[in-house]
C-alpha cells in the first residue's frame, strides 16, 4: 500500500484528480444499485452524465454565466479588500476604529441582502456579483491585515537605513511578505465565491447554474439538480487548480 501511494504521488495533479473522481463515481454507482435507491431520490452517475451530454449547449452557457458572476465578484472583492487591508494593517488607530464595523458587515447574512439588491438593481449580473464580492472581501481583508502585521520590524529598519521610499518599501517588503497570506485567502475566497454565486442565482438571476438547479427543483427533476451539483463541483476543482498554479508561479518568482 505504501508503494502504491508513493507511485501515485509522482503522477500529475490532473491525473490524480481524475483517478479520485473515477473512484467516487464507481462508489456512487455501486451504492445506488446495491441499495436500490430510487431515481427520484438519487440518480446514478450514468443518468447524470447522460443528462449533461444531452444538453451541452444549455449547460455550457449556464456555466459561463456563473463563471462570469464569480469572476466579476471575485475581482471586485479582491480589488477592494487588498488596499483596505493594507491601510488598516498599517494604520493601527484606523483598524481599531473601523474593525467593529467590518465585523458587523461580515456577520450580516448575505441572503438577507438579496431582496434589497433586487429592488435596487433588478435581476442579473449586478446583484449576484455584489453578493460574491461581499463574500470575497472579508477573508481577503482579514488575511491582508494579518500579512502586514507579520512583516518583521527589522525589514522596515533596513529599508529606512537604505533610504527606500514608501513605494519601494511596499514593493520589496510589504507585498512579498503579504503575498502568501493573500494567495491562501484567494483560494478560500474562490470556494466561497463559487457557492455564493450559485446560491444567489437561485433568487436574483434568470440564468446560470443556480437558476438551472432552481428550475430542476420546481419540476422535481433530481437528475437536473444533481447535474448542477456535479458541474459546480468540477468548476470548483478547476478554479482551485488554477489558483494553485498561479500561487506556485508567483511564489517561485518572489523566491527567485
Amino acid at each position: 500500500m505504501g508503494k502504491l501511494f508513493k507511485r501515485t504521488a509522482t503522477l500529475p495533479d490532473w491525473l490524480i484528480a481524475f483517478i479520485w473522481l473515477s473512484i467516487l463515481a464507481a462508489i456512487w454507482s455501486g451504492a445506488v444499485r446495491f441499495l436500490k435507491i430510487p431515481d427520484y431520490i438519487l440518480p446514478g452517475p450514468e443518468q447524470v452524465v447522460g443528462f449533461i451530454s444531452s444538453k451541452p449547449g444549455y449547460l455550457l452557457a449556464s456555466t459561463a454565466s456563473t463563471l462570469t458572476v464569480i469572476a466579476v465578484g471575485f475581482c471586485c472583492g479582491v480589488a477592494a479588500a487588498v488596499p483596505v487591508g493594507f491601510l488598516l494593517g498599517k494604520v493601527r488607530w484606523l483598524e481599531r476604529a473601523l474593525y467593529p464595523f467590518v465585523a458587523f458587515l461580515q456577520g450580516m447574512p448575505l441572503i438577507s441582502v438579496i431582496p434589497v439588491l433586487i429592488i435596487w438593481f433588478g435581476y442579473g449580473l449586478v446583484p449576484t456579483s455584489i453578493l460574491v464580492g461581499f463574500s470575497v472581501f472579508f477573508p481577503v481583508l482579514v488575511n491582508a491585515i494579518a500579512g502586514i502585521k507579520n512583516v518583521p520590524d527589522r525589514l522596515y529598519f533596513v529599508t529606512r537605513t537604505m533610504g527606500a521610499n514608501p513605494l519601494q518599501t511596499f514593493r520589496y517588503v510589504d507585498w512579498p511578505t503579504t503575498l502568501p497570506y493573500l494567495m491562501s485567502a484567494a483560494r478560500i475566497a474562490l470556494a466561497i465565491a463559487t457557492t455564493v454565486a450559485v446560491v444567489s442565482e437561485f433568487l436574483a438571476a434568470n440564468d446560470g447554474l443556480g437558476y438551472v438547479a432552481l428550475i430542476g427543483s420546481r419540476h422535481r427533476d433530481t437528475v437536473q439538480v444533481i447535474a448542477v451539483v456535479v458541474i459546480t463541483a468540477l468548476v470548483g476543482v478547476l478554479l482551485n487548480t488554477i489558483s494553485l498554479l498561479l500561487e506556485r508561479k508567483l511564489m517561485r518568482k518572489y523566491r527567485d
